[in-house]
């Protein structure tokens, strides 16, 4: 009788546990969210996602990246025109939580256990890509979503083997690649994984796989139909070249050497449990070999090969590009620690404070700048309000409301036109040379052997400051626009951040000035 008690009341005791976990995750990132200072790239993100609101993506604007990251995020700027950036922080954080509640429930679909699968979900969140992630706007954490929801679906399509699994599977993955191109290898290990498995399922389960997967990455033919040539440039082309002309440029080519690419990948698995997940799993895959594992296990290593192809493929390393690992490696670890019940004690206890200590390092930057934040207030709403505060002192000069910037993040919340040209924020822009002006009018860019097309309509403002060159790469992409403005007589006035510089337009047809 006393045991029916305790098992009648251990639901009821769980579920605050369980609440009180969710509403701290959501605290957590929600106060990530506003409190992460401005990621480089995360001009693109805003700008692709504004633009799509209005324009036809690569066919009126170019765009960096496959599409959909910017197609979901553009109802917000219709929702929130003036406090878009705002926004799509915390839409990406909302994006982070979802995936932690998939990873979860994947987790036991494949049978492993409630603590199990809520710890190592809980791991894979404290890793530094994880929280960097879900604290800008970038196109990470989507595709890390749509692949943990591939991953789910993919244990289930095992468990009944019927077509619209396996299709429904493959269709997230290719939504998946249609937002991050390094997010391919994970899916294409999945096949592999499904053919190699044989049984019921194998080559007829393959096929609807890859059928699923091509009609998830209808939107990449959509946007290739829509601008052939634009999209080649920003999705292929660009990627393949670019970085390399930038840092050959800086000086700093030796950064993307195949062994600095291998050591910061390295370094990014250890900022986090990640690393040390790994090692454990491996010792614990060489040490089981023999043994007849679940298919849910043998799908885990397959697709933490295919991840971590995806993480070493883009130049150069960033810690972002751990994200592809991170559903499988949620799977696996919870399959470890569910083993781990029968390990003795001391091995048992010694590997959970591992990844309990590797998890420190994963969470200090962010814990660093929610610290920084109560001193000195949120970067994103100070940019949110010194935004709104450009748009007036523009819209006073009476020029009209066009402005030109590489930072479109820095300036989209004050209702001001931005040039559509400049949406690739500074970074078509800072290779121009490797485009020149032929393509860059034909994909509809700016770069700066082009800036004389401005002549034509000079915009009302030229935001500059926050394109100023770092020690590693010395060049500084906005000292164009600062030339050109100072040139056709634009008066400089400092951003309320003490960074920026907002170059106005004083005369209607902004003549040339002779110092």
């Amino acid at each position: 009788m006393f045991r029916s008690i305790v098992l009648a009341r251990a639901p009821s005791s769980a579920l605050p546990i369980a609440t009180l976990v969710a509403m701290a995750l959501i605290l957590w990132f929600g106060l990530t969210a506003i409190a992460t200072p401005f990621d480089h790239d995360e001009s693109q993100y805003v700008a692709g996602a504004y633009f799509s609101s209005r324009l036809l993506i690569f066919r009126d604007f170019l765009y960096l990246q496959p599409p959909l990251h910017s197609w979901t995020f553009a109802p917000l700027a219709l929702f929130f025109p003036d406090h878009m950036v705002v926004a799509m922080r915390l839409a990406t954080a909302v994006t982070a939580l979802c995936t932690l509640a998939t990873l979860w429930a994947g987790q036991r679909i494949a049978g492993i256990s409630r603590d199990s699968a809520a710890i190592a979900t809980l791991l894979v969140g404290a890793t530094a890509a994880f929280q960097f992630t879900g604290a800008v706007v970038r196109n990470d954490m989507l595709p890390t979503l749509l692949s943990s929801m591939g991953l789910l679906v993919s244990l289930l399509a095992m468990r009944h083997c019927t077509p619209r699994y396996w299709f429904a599977a493959g269709s997230l993955f290719g939504l998946a690649i249609a937002t991050k191109l390094n997010f391919a290898p994970l899916g294409l290990m999945t096949g592999l994984f499904v053919i190699s498995a044989g049984g019921r399922c194998g080559l007829r389960a393959a096929g609807w796989l890859a059928a699923g997967a091509m009609a998830g990455m209808t939107p990449m033919l959509v946007a290739w139909a829509l601008a052939p040539d634009a999209f080649f440039y920003g999705v292929l082309t660009f990627g393949a070249t670019a970085p390399h002309a930038w840092y050959a440029a800086n000086g700093a080519f030796d950064e993307l050497a195949t062994v600095e690419k291998l050591t910061d990948l390295l370094k990014y698995l250890w900022k986090g449990p990640a690393l040390a997940a790994l090692l454990l799993l491996s010792a614990n895959w060489i040490m089981t070999r023999r043994r007849v594992r679940s298919p849910g296990r043998r799908l885990a290593i397959w697709m933490t090969a295919g991840a971590l192809i995806g993480a070493a493929m883009p130049t150069p390393s960033q810690v972002q590009y751990v994200m592809p690992l991170l559903p499988p490696l949620a799977l696996a670890l919870g399959y470890l620690l569910d083993d781990a019940r029968r390990w003795s004690f001391a091995p048992r206890q010694a590997s959970l404070g591992l990844l309990c200590l590797a998890a420190i390092p994963g969470m200090l930057p962010a814990t660093r700048h929610m610290v920084a934040m109560l001193r000195t207030g949120s970067p994103v709403l100070e940019a949110d309000a010194a935004a709104r505060w450009a748009g007036a002192t523009v819209r006073a000069m009476g020029r009209g409301d066009a402005i030109a910037t590489l930072s479109p993040h820095m300036i989209l919340g004050s209702g001001l036109d931005l040039d559509p040209r400049f949406a690739a924020g500074p970074f078509a822009w800072r290779t121009g040379w490797t485009m020149g002006p032929v393509l860059a009018r034909q994909v509809h860019a700016m770069i700066p052997a082009t800036l004389p097309d401005m002549d034509r309509d000079p915009p009302a403002a030229i935001l500059t400051g926050y394109e100023a060159g770092t020690r590693k790469l010395p060049l500084r992409p906005d000292d164009p626009l600062v030339a050109y403005a100072r040139q056709h007589g634009y008066r400089m006035v400092t951003m309320p951040d003490g960074v920026g510089q907002l170059y106005l337009r004083d005369h209607p047809s902004g003549p040339s000035r002779k110092d």
